[in-house]
């Protein structure tokens, strides 16, 4: 019986195996193609927040910008200092000066400052920091918004990319369409060699253009998953079409919100303040500076030195000091300099960063308003194309054109439906442009 057993379980064993065995390889190969995922900008957005190095960086640019802040703050708080020491004097002359001398000397004690007045310069540079602090934050939300708008570009391309493949595709599958017309026309009667030679020509002339296009698709969605943080074997389907609704947009509303919203102006305005504040700071260095001390010490000499025996002895001095730079090489006179210098420099960038701005918020307007005008020119085209290719197609099928004529007809349609596909793809960007410098995700409103 316990033979029949250790068979019935050496069996059960094997088909474990066996079973894992089977299972295993397509497990693997699950993990290997990775998971799908259904991708609208609002989503490829998040995932390239969660994705970007460049948003980390600008968030540990604030944390830096902070910590340099509660450094300046320190300089106005208390400093407290121990120290504690011990010597041997194991050489000395034996003279008159040196007759009260022990050999052995132990000290501990601790010393207390408080800078009480310096005419501005920790207040000013405590509020240079709070300005840079503020700046740092502009810029990391205008890192957020370069992301915003490079994922919007990267999606577009790649949504692009699809849809010339799929017009390329229905072109390849107009032309066997032609090739089968010509095939019933051949059934009703003769067709000369050179049609039946033009048409395979054709339609072999249109697999590389196939080819191309998925070439190309593939290349701008590898470059999507890599902005977006998606594994390589992650399939991504693309659920956001082209925006399909074009405003009319206010032109001076749209300056009034890019110098009121641009976190980069923004930035550059807080950096103004802070290269006034340090200018302030740097002119409280050339003016006497007050602070308070007080210092208690423990010491003692002779043999028996040591914290606790009756050699120590306690001491203790508090005061006020006053420094007052006279003459310093002229280091401070400079460093005013240079800070002056540096809030000169702030400004013109405010300046000029205000210009640029402006400049490309009414370059992208006027491209918009001529993609407008554009697409309806497409849409026009494309309704004629249509329209052509499917009389061709009746015309070709009776004898009265040529394959070349059909040819044509059909080229014309393909180019007009890309046409319209850039012109979406010009207007959905110009969108993103003008959200991106406006911060304004319904500018027309």
């Amino acid at each position: 019986m316990k033979m029949i057993n250790k068979v019935h379980r050496s069996k059960a064993l094997l088909l474990l195996l066996a079973a894992l065995l089977i299972c295993t390889p397509p497990l693997l190969a699950q993990d290997k193609e990775g998971g799908l995922i259904k991708l609208n900008i609002p989503k490829a957005i998040s995932m390239a927040f969660e994705a970007s190095e460049d948003l980390k960086m600008s968030e540990n640019a604030v944390l830096r910008k902070r910590s340099q802040k509660k450094e300046e703050l320190a300089d106005g708080l208390p400093h407290i200092s121990g120290q504690a020491g011990w010597s041997d004097s194991f050489e000395y002359p034996d003279i008159a000066s040196t007759a009260a001398m022990k050999e052995y000397y132990a000290n501990a004690g601790v010393t207390l400052s408080q800078t009480l007045f310096t005419f501005g310069r920790i207040s000013n540079a405590v509020s240079a920091a709070n300005r840079a602090v503020e700046a740092s934050r502009f810029n990391k939300e205008s890192t957020k918004q370069d992301i915003i708008y490079n994922t919007k570009l990267s999606y577009f391309n790649t949504l692009l990319a699809k849809r010339i493949l799929e017009i390329a595709q229905e072109s390849y599958k107009n032309a066997k369409e032609n090739k089968k017309i010509l095939e019933d026309r051949s059934a009703q009667g003769r067709v000369s060699k050179y049609d039946n030679i033009k048409i395979s020509s054709d339609i072999s002339s249109r697999l590389p253009v196939v080819n191309n296009a998925r070439a190309n698709f593939i290349s701008t969605l590898e470059t999507l998953k890599m902005v977006i943080g998606a594994a390589t074997g992650d399939a991504v389907e693309l659920v956001d079409g082209f925006s399909q609704e074009f405003p009319a947009f206010d032109r001076e509303k749209l300056a009034v919100a890019l110098r009121d919203n641009q976190p980069a102006i923004k930035a550059l305005v807080a950096t103004i303040k802070e290269k006034e504040k340090l200018v302030s700071s740097k002119k409280a260095a050339l003016f006497p500076e007050i602070s308070a001390f007080g210092t208690w010490s423990h010491q003692g000499y002779g043999d028996s030195s040591y914290v606790g025996s009756n050699n120590m002895n306690d001491y203790g001095v508090a005061g006020l000091k006053i420094d007052i730079p006279l003459w310093m090489g002229g280091e401070d006179q400079e460093k005013l300099s240079q800070a002056r210098i540096d809030r000169r420099d702030a400004e013109l960038q405010y300046a000029k960063g205000q210009k640029d701005y402006l400049l490309q918020l009414d370059k992208t307007i006027s491209e918009y308003q001529e993609y407008l005008k554009t697409l309806e020119a497409n849409k026009e085209a494309l309704r004629l194309a249509e329209e052509s290719f499917k009389y061709s197609q009746e015309l070709f099928s009776s004898g009265q054109i040529s394959v070349t004529d059909l040819n044509d007809a059909e080229l014309q349609l393909t180019n007009a439906k890309i046409s319209e596909e850039r012109t979406l793809f010009n207007l959905s960007m110009s969108l993103a442009r003008i959200e991106r410098l406006t911060l304004m995700e319904n500018a027309h409103e």
